[in-house]
């Protein structure tokens, strides 16, 4: 399967890296050093100790000061880099995300940063007392990031491609990870969650798969638990060559148009090198839900709590949700 990956990677250029004469490796280390030597020797010499409780030493960090700690994108601190999961090779980020490197982890904490905000919010009970599951984690992008707040144990991923989720597993993500199908039946594990996360997933599925999901996403919670998902704004039918169509179809007052409940779904083409293709029909594609469909349908599941827009990445509109 990563094999597939490896030819599609081989269509698209990984974005601009360090400048020439700088590798990867050492690129950020000044940074780290100049402004964070203190607080980061401790953490790297607390490293040594051992046990997955070490997480919880970068607790205390500020998020984009985690984040580029998660890229691995430095060479001081050998015991944290020896502590923190491994990253996928940039141009798996770049084909499974459209972005690799700080950029990607730019963008990941703006979603992160937000997460937390809304959970504290609305949960009434810190992170580090609750059960979180990454739905679609893939390589773990996001999963990582949740490592420092969650407790050892309480925190789960799950993807229909079971070749990212090797990816996950030689990398050292810290969850307990499992396959699901493309189009659930039901949650992936029999634990229950306080919070669910689907970043990037009611973004390019079918209607039907969406059902799916959302049916195992609310099984998966606990009463009241939160779930927080993104989906693509109106404007990526104009953005997305390949939702064009769609957009033309809907008319030259189209605008209105969008203030109805609609799903608005394109697959890709249904070819066994596509890594979202399972046979059948193709349920992986380009999907746009408007917010009244969101209302409309899925009110008998859940409450819709907040509208986010994350400035980093307008192209992904964050949900919080409650369970019903």
């Amino acid at each position: 399967m990563l094999r597939a990956v490896g030819r599609l990677t081989r269509r698209r250029q990984p974005t601009a890296g360090p400048p020439a004469g700088l590798t990867p490796g050492h690129y950020y280390d000044s940074w780290l050093t100049h402004f964070h030597a203190a607080r980061l020797e401790e953490i790297d010499a607390a490293c040594t100790k051992g046990g997955p409780e070490r997480f919880r030493l970068f607790r205390d960090l500020d998020a984009d000061l985690w984040a580029l700690l998660l890229t691995q994108e430095y060479e001081v601190y050998p015991n944290i880099r020896a502590v923190l999961p491994d990253v996928p090779d940039p141009a798996l980020q770049q084909v499974w995300n459209g972005a690799s490197g700080v950029e990607l982890a730019a963008q990941s904490t703006g979603f992160y940063r937000k997460l937390c905000e809304r959970y504290a919010r609305h949960s009434g009970r810190p992170l580090a007392e609750s059960s979180v599951l990454d739905f679609g984690c893939g390589w773990g992008r996001l999963t990582r990031f949740l490592a420092r707040d969650v407790e050892p144990g309480r925190l789960y991923g799950c993807d229909p491609v079971e070749a990212i989720l090797d990816v996950c597993r030689e990398n050292g993500v810290p969850a307990t990870l499992a396959r699901t199908d493309f189009l659930p039946e039901g949650p992936p594990f029999d634990e229950r969650f306080d919070l669910a996360i689907a970043f990037s997933v009611f973004t390019h599925i079918s209607e039907d798969a969406h059902k799916g999901c959302l049916q195992a996403l609310h099984e998966s919670l606990r009463p009241r638990g939160l779930l927080v998902v993104t989906v693509r704004p109106p404007e990526y039918l104009r953005d997305c060559k390949r939702m064009n169509p769609l957009l033309e179809s809907l008319g030259p007052d189209y605008l209105i148009r969008l203030e109805e409940p609609r799903y608005l779904f394109v697959p890709h083409p249904a070819e066994t090198r596509h890594l979202q293709y399972s046979g059948g029909d193709m349920s992986y594609g380009e999907t746009v839900v408007t917010l009244p469909y969101v209302r409309r349908t899925w009110s008998r599941m859940f409450e819709l709590l907040d509208v986010d827009l994350l400035v980093g990445d307008l192209h992904q509109v964050m949900l919080t949700l409650r369970r019903r």
